[in-house]
């Protein structure tokens, strides 16, 4: 007995030609994405180094100016540093989504990255007069580490601690030696705290996500593109 089934299967080959069409659409818009991002941050970073170099020589003839255009250069100063630090996060996310991001991994002391990275995150943190409560262990501690890529982190989880928390609020940022696994080697464990806004638990599974923000009222209103945290995991990775 031979029995033969034929089955028309035009429509669901259709289907998936037009799903497979869609997906390479959808990759190249990707790309464009990160093309653009490279591009935009480039040229971006061309006309603020000019403004910055401007600034700081006009700075150092403030004892002459009026105390109105004191005020006016450090508005200045303060803008210009923001838009760099926004250049610099599309900058680097861009080296990310492409690949060409690339770690020089040394011996370094936990410590002075953590040091380095309170300094440059010092001028926000007095501008909101925050308190900032450092705990580092005294005994050196030695990590294989890309220091810049470390202190970036650290910096970035900083700013994103004063951003959202209230004026004379408080932080916390402690180090501490994670040695609980017997048999595998020491880890370090770094913490930052602060006692702002917080997070909605609705946002908690996307805020690793790149371009993801809080409620648009507070995230416009403290600056920023939703990228902060997105490349703090991913520099972390």
């Amino acid at each position: 007995v031979i029995q033969c089934n034929i089955r028309d299967i035009t429509s669901r080959a259709s289907m998936e030609k037009q799903l497979h069409d869609q997906a390479v659409v959808v990759e190249d818009l990707h790309r464009r994405k990160d093309e653009f991002l490279a591009m935009l941050s480039h040229e971006l970073r061309s006309p603020l180094a000019p403004i910055a170099n401007a600034v700081q020589l006009l700075g150092l003839h403030g004892e002459r100016l009026e105390p109105a255009q004191q005020q006016a250069i450090g508005i200045i100063e303060r803008q210009v540093g923001q838009l760099q630090h926004l250049v610099d996060d599309l900058l680097e996310v861009s080296r990310i989504t492409s690949g060409r991001l690339h770690l020089h991994k040394e011996p370094v002391r936990i410590a002075e990255v953590v040091n380095g990275a309170v300094e440059t995150a010092r001028p926000l943190i007095e501008h909101h007069r925050h308190q900032l409560m450092l705990r580092i262990p005294s005994e050196p501690i030695w990590v294989s580490a890309d220091a810049a890529r470390l202190e970036q982190v650290l910096v970035n989880l900083l700013t994103n601690a004063v951003k959202f928390t209230h004026e004379g609020g408080q932080l916390w940022l402690t180090v501490e030696l994670d040695s609980r696994r017997p048999h595998s080697p020491a880890q370090v464990l770094i913490r930052i705290r602060d006692n702002g806004v917080g997070i909605s638990p609705a946002l908690v599974p996307d805020i690793f996500e790149l371009f993801s923000q809080s409620e648009r009222s507070l995230d416009r209103a403290q600056g920023g593109l939703g990228i902060g945290l997105a490349l703090v995991q991913r520099l972390t990775e």
